[in-house]
């Protein structure tokens, strides 16, 4: 079937369909080449994903937060040597004051360090996910990398007010509910009610934290500098307007879901940290034992837990941070899918992208056939006259 049309007023052209539209490139072979099926996830569907995502794509996802896990035991270390030097030449309040603005500096790197990392996660995440077919590939770039940094750096600080400002509500919330319960009770209540307010509680502040951590991912994928995908949007998010995309993608109704999801991801990250801090403890508790020293002293010694958790925590935080990156970012799609239909986009190349930047949906009208002319009117003919 074939149509001439006249585009523009330039010559006719003969095409193949009366209605035309550029197809978005191969739409249904990129959905069934995703690592995730393309609708709204489960919760144990997001965390099953983010694991798949380190081991897809596990030199890139694990590399960079290997790196700044060893850097942060470093500074830990530089810390504690500082403790033992000024022990020894300088008074204990001044002591006490260089390590504590030590300590803080270092927090404020580190959280700075972590957002920087998690954005760049987000890209790697967000390509291991879909796959060329709906995100371009992401390169991890010296230049891109410190593109993205020092926004970051912002936005850390912003992320930091946040969260300290939402924690302390959170636990003089918790200390207050905790305080009124246990007035009155007895041990066994008491227990089982301490229980109960922590389980709510942290899930308060897993709430919490969902809002913040959307942030991220919002921010590395939709910024004036992020790879055009098949959801960036028109209007382009900035470190300000990140925390109002976030609070909108989650609202009230998912935000149980999201708090369940952050949860889940934090638990997980807790007992791996804590069982590699235990496999390591059993290790080193058999070597000195093979070495006939005595296990108690070994045990005793506060530096044998510094260094075994604290080993513990780099080799463990290099794969969990990635892992947690993994979770915000499929968080941030699962929710644009329930939110704004990405999913149906990705899916069916009949349905227009619900993003403004993206190439709109044109359609080509058939110009109508030329009518042929009319034929000249008659001359009018006058009435016949009365007859006589």
């Amino acid at each position: 079937m074939a149509a001439t049309f006249n585009p523009g007023g330039g010559p006719p052209t003969t095409v193949p369909a009366p209605w035309l539209r550029p197809r978005r490139p191969a739409v249904l072979d990129a959905s069934r080449a995703a690592l995730i099926p393309l609708r709204p996830l489960t919760i144990t569907e997001v965390l099953d994903a983010a694991f798949l995502v380190v081991r897809r794509n596990a030199r890139m996802m694990i590399g960079l937060p290997l790196a700044i896990a060893g850097g942060a035991g470093a500074y830990l270390l530089g810390g504690i040597g500082i403790w033992f030097l000024l022990g020894e030449s300088t008074a204990d309040w001044a002591q006490i004051l260089v390590v504590v603005l030590y300590g803080l500096l270092g927090l404020l790197l580190l959280t700075m360090c972590l957002v920087w990392m998690t954005a760049i996660l987000s890209g790697v995440t967000l390509q291991t996910v879909l796959g060329p077919g709906f995100a371009p590939p992401t390169v991890l770039s010296l230049r891109r990398s410190l593109r993205l940094f020092w926004p970051m750096v912002g936005l850390s600080v912003l992320q930091w007010v946040a969260g300290s400002i939402l924690q302390s509500v959170v636990s003089v919330l918790y200390y207050f509910a905790l305080l009124g319960a246990l007035l009155g009770a007895d041990e066994q209540l008491a227990a089982v009610i301490t229980i109960i307010v922590s389980l709510v509680g942290y899930l308060l502040l897993a709430a919490a934290y969902s809002y913040i951590s959307l942030t991220v991912p919002a921010y590395a994928t939709e910024n004036a500098h992020a790879p055009a995908w098949i959801g960036t949007p028109q209007r382009r998010t900035t470190i300000i307007t990140a925390f109002e995309r976030s609070f909108k993608l989650i609202g009230l109704r998912n935000l149980p879901r999201a708090a369940l999801i952050m949860a889940g991801g934090m638990a997980i990250s807790v007992t791996v940290v804590t069982l590699v801090g235990i496999g390591s403890l059993l290790v080193v508790l058999l070597y000195a034992t093979a070495l006939g020293a005595d296990p108690l002293l070994v045990l005793s010694n506060p530096w044998t837990y510094i260094g075994v958790f604290g080993f513990a925590s780099v080799v463990a935080m290099s794969a969990l941070l990635a892992f947690i990156a993994a979770v915000q970012t499929l968080l941030y799609l699962d929710l644009r899918m329930r939110r704004e239909g990405l999913d149906l986009a990705m899916r069916f190349d009949c349905v227009p992208i619900p993003q403004p930047s993206a190439p709109p949906v044109v359609f080509l009208a058939p110009m109508p056939p030329p009518r042929p002319p009319m034929p000249p009117m008659p001359p009018p003919v006058a009435p016949p006259g009365p007859r006589s």
